[in-house]
């Protein structure tokens, strides 16, 4: 259904149970009803931040000990 113009037919029969339902369906596309939340959470600038800064700090140290531990001994 992604390459297609046309809408999911599940997403048709969600949408008209939940109206029946008495329940406002959702507009948009399923992912970003969905899964949004998920994949963007909503967290504070400043946590993002540091939690970016603490994973290349993390990552850098494992290069560097990799680095730095099997290099010379190879050579």
């Amino acid at each position: 259904m992604e390459v297609t113009p046309w809408p999911c037919p599940l997403t048709l029969f969600e949408n008209y149970l939940e109206s029946k339902a008495g329940i406002q369906p959702y507009q948009g596309a399923f992912l970003l009803h969905y899964l949004d939340k998920i994949v963007y959470p909503d967290i504070s600038p400043a946590l993002l931040t540091v939690a970016g800064v603490a994973v290349c700090v993390l990552n850098l140290g494992f290069y560097g000990w990799i680095l730095l531990g099997r290099g010379f001994r190879a050579s």
